[in-house]
């Protein structure tokens, strides 16, 4: 897609139910990939929610959804509920996390054991079946991973600020023993997500920021397998690209996948065909565009989210949806080897719901069957 061209607004075949009455209902008999059955997690303009196969599930009392795990039949995801507590939900029954407000931003489970990352009121932690571990509280950290090795270690992904204020990407092993990951030099950075291999090998994806001639401070996406940093290509000049960020990773073998944005500069006289955020993936070192949606002022989208499955690739995360350049409104999506296709789809939504198309995906969850 050629970014400096007038992007036509083509609405892409939407097949998948989102907000009509079926809402509650399960569409597994029409898989997005034959023999599986994938599960999305977000939130639309009713609450926190997750899609299976494209239908609708609502989880209660929620204002957004963060993650998505699925084990055995049974759907554990995280998030915010509707009075800003960090929370999480088995099926669909909420159960709140001790810290007074926050966020729970990452979930996973291990054995009989489920364990959330997140934030409180004053710093970062994650909850161990309820009860709250504190990482740090001085409020100058986050916590936005987390995975467990097969022989139980606990490794939760993030940042936090050291005492000359820059902000540096870290993980944390069992709450107590922070490693700082290497980021350029005079630059910052964070941990977006993580990803196991054979349940041993940690990868983690995000982005740094580095001191630039011509930008002053941009960020480029990054992962790094342990604390070895391999820096993503911008696909582009730096001159036209202001800078890209990672936001999901995921495994397939030896192979690296990291989901992400990339933001152009706005070039005065060409308002309306260039600049923004724009959606695209990393397989490895190489970069590969997404569909987006028409354009606006804010780009045409961003993948938050990335897996693979049967040699196919499934990114989840937002899309513009409105012709109208001066209104960035996005709406959850998900992309099948690079094509877009809406989880919320325009004519089952009732009418009068004016911000319909207002949502978005966060994570993706994927389970043979």
């Amino acid at each position: 897609m050629n970014r400096f061209q007038i992007i036509l607004l083509v609405m892409p075949l939407l097949y998948w139910a989102g907000c009509g009455d079926n809402k509650n209902e399960k569409n597994e008999d029409n898989p997005v990939i034959s023999g599986r059955t994938i599960y999305i997690v977000g939130k639309d303009d009713d609450g926190a929610c997750y899609w299976v196969n494209g239908s609708r599930v609502e989880l209660p009392d929620g204002a957004w959804a963060t993650d998505i795990v699925v084990v055995d039949g049974t759907v554990y995801t995280s998030g915010q509920g509707e009075i800003y507590e960090a929370c999480y939900w088995i099926n669909q029954e909420i159960y709140e996390l001790p810290g007074n407000g926050g966020e729970a931003e990452a979930i996973a489970v291990h054995g009989n054991d489920i364990y959330v990352a997140g934030w409180f009121n004053n710093g970062s932690c994650y909850w161990k079946n309820g009860e709250r571990i504190n990482l740090t509280t001085n409020g100058e950290s986050q916590a936005f991973a987390i995975g467990v090795r097969n022989n139980g270690s606990v490794y939760i992904g993030g940042y936090f600020m050291n005492n000359h204020h820059y902000i540096i990407p870290c993980f944390w092993k069992d709450g107590n023993n922070r490693t700082s990951l290497p980021v350029p030099q005079g630059g910052d950075g964070e941990v977006n997500d993580i990803a196991i291999m054979d349940g041993t090998m940690r990868y983690y994806a995000g982005y740094t920021l580095r001191p630039d001639n011509f930008a002053g401070y941009v960020p480029k996406a990054a992962y790094w397998r342990h604390t070895t940093r391999t820096d993503l290509p911008l696909g582009g000049s730096s001159m036209n690209i202001y800078g890209a960020k990672g936001w999901g990773i995921a495994l397939d073998g030896n192979d690296v996948y990291v989901a992400g944005s990339t933001d152009w500069y706005e070039f005065t006289g060409q308002e309306e065909t260039t600049g923004g955020t724009f959606p695209q993936y990393w397989k490895n070192n190489n970069i590969h565009d997404l569909e987006g949606g028409p354009m606006t002022d804010f780009g045409t989208g961003e993948a938050y989210d990335i897996r693979v499955a049967g040699g196919n690739v499934i990114a989840v995360g937002i899309a513009t949806r409105d012709s109208n350049y001066d209104y960035s409104g996005v709406s959850a999506c998900y992309w099948l080897n690079g094509e877009l296709h809406y989880l919320v789809d325009q004519y089952d939504v009732p009418e009068g719901l004016e911000n319909w198309y207002e949502s978005e995906a966060k994570g993706i969850f994927i389970v043979e069957n």
